[in-house]
């Protein structure tokens, strides 16, 4: 027996490519309504014609930039407005630098902190 989240939304961060896109696929399959949620608008506009071309389903797009300080309140605030109610959250945005981590600034630490 295949679970459905008809009627549900999944808020899916980082979803315009790799797991994040898979992870709206496998939702929007199973009938959940979607908000997206990258940097990258384009991409983001994209998958979002598909997955409702082929699901019959609402996307809600936001192009943020989730380690830039603030973003999270700004999606936030942007769903508040549309009066759109999340019922599942996947984190999957994320962010890191290739120093070690004792070589990072206090902002450098902070935005992979708050991203991830």
């Amino acid at each position: 027996m295949t679970m459905t989240y008809a009627g549900t939304t999944a808020l899916i961060t980082g979803a315009s490519s790799g797991l994040g896109s898979e992870f709206a696929a496998r939702f929007a399959a199973r009938g959940a309504n979607l908000v997206l949620v990258a940097r990258r608008t384009d991409r983001l506009e994209d998958l979002a014609r598909k997955l409702r071309d082929a699901h019959g389903i609402s996307v809600t797009t936001l192009s943020k930039d989730l380690s830039r300080s603030g973003a999270g309140t700004e999606v936030r605030d942007e769903l508040t407005g549309r009066s759109i109610r999340i019922d599942t959250l996947i984190n999957n945005a994320g962010f890191g630098s290739f120093a070690p981590l004792v070589d990072l600034t206090a902002d450098e630490f902070f935005r992979v902190w708050q991203t991830n």
